[in-house]
């Protein structure tokens, strides 16, 4: 199910199996029953049967959803690049760390080892955290880009 009014998406199963809110109102419960949830991005009503005019929110809700995608994604990238030529940099203090005057052999009590080890270490979380993100974006513009569709070719069904 998904949000009418901020584009969330919420799983109701996942929900039903934390807190059985049906289980608990057995008796006032029957197939006529409209069940109901809170978005808890947004605090609106979420319910299965949507109208034309709540659609058009929701595809506007999914849009803004995409342009956050792309900008999870540009960012991931961003960081990824940056980390990048941070990792370039460690590996030239890394080369620079082996002195000439120890026959080519590693120092580890230069100053070029200790920015290396720096270097790597922010590297490391540039990259890590750059890969979550552009994974997050691509997962997020790909799940809202199928919903558009499903709208578009009217088959969409809360």
């Amino acid at each position: 199910m998904y949000c009418c009014h901020c584009g969330k998406e919420i799983n109701a199963g996942k929900v039903e199996s934390q807190r059985l809110s049906i289980a608990s109102y057995d008796d006032v419960v029957d197939d006529s029953t409209e069940i109901q949830y809170v978005c808890p991005r947004c605090g609106h009503l979420i319910h299965q049967h949507v109208t034309e005019q709540e659609l058009k929110t929701l595809s506007a809700a999914s849009h803004a959803e995409i342009q956050r995608g792309r900008n999870f994604f540009a960012s991931g990238m961003s960081l990824n690049l940056i980390g990048a030529i941070i990792l370039v940099l460690a590996i030239i203090f890394l080369v620079l760390a082996h002195k000439p005057a120890n026959n080519f052999a590693l120092v580890t009590t230069c100053p070029e080892f200790f920015v290396c080890v720096a270097f790597f270490i922010i590297a490391g979380i540039l990259i890590g955290v750059g890969l979550v993100l552009t994974v997050i974006g691509i997962l997020k513009k790909a799940k809202y880009q199928q919903l558009l569709k499903d709208i578009q070719n009217q088959v969409f069904y809360q």
